[in-house]
């Protein structure tokens, strides 16, 4: 506020130069300040007082509240129960089991794949067998011999059937 007052009367040389000592005031001034209260906040610790009333009721404190007043020192954290060593050893046990999971997980997933490829190759294999079985004009066997035997109207028939049910195994 004043200050400012006072260097906006200068000239403009003048009035940098002010401004310039009066931020630098200001910023010294908010060092202190803050080198004060660190300073403070490092020594300050208060005592703690346990009072019973005649009613029997504890109360806490931070001044002496009679004669009765003792000096509370809370009890430190308990140390934790599992120490390093076996915090180390269970991370390590469920890392192993995180790792046979994955490692099952990707087995499974490449069975899976597989499984699926050799459905889809069988699939394919069925449907061209019906096509041949209903497209062919005649259909022969061979015989004991390895002479050609035309297939009777049942036959085929049977042949088709089991070709639609190869199709309907492998190509749900």
């Amino acid at each position: 506020g004043c200050a400012l007052i006072a260097c906006a009367s200068r000239d403009s040389a003048q009035r940098r130069s002010c401004l310039m000592h009066k931020n630098a005031r200001e910023l010294l001034m908010r060092t202190i300040m803050m080198a004060l209260l660190l300073c403070n906040a490092a020594t300050v610790h208060a005592d703690i007082y346990k009072c019973i009333d005649a009613q029997g009721k504890t109360q806490y404190s931070d001044e002496p509240c009679g004669d009765g007043a003792t000096l509370f020192v809370p009890e430190a954290a308990p140390a934790p129960a599992v120490d390093a060593e076996q915090r180390m050893d269970k991370t390590q046990r469920l890392l192993r089991a995180y790792e046979a999971e994955n490692t099952e997980r990707k087995r499974a997933q490449a069975e899976a794949r597989t499984a699926r490829e050799e459905a889809s190759k069988n699939c394919e294999q069925a449907r061209n067998r019906l096509r041949f079985l209903t497209q062919a004009r005649s259909l022969y066997r061979l015989d004991e011999d390895g002479n050609r035997v035309v297939c009777s109207f049942e036959e085929r028939e049977q042949s088709e059937q089991q070709a639609r049910a190869e199709v309907a195994r492998w190509c749900q």
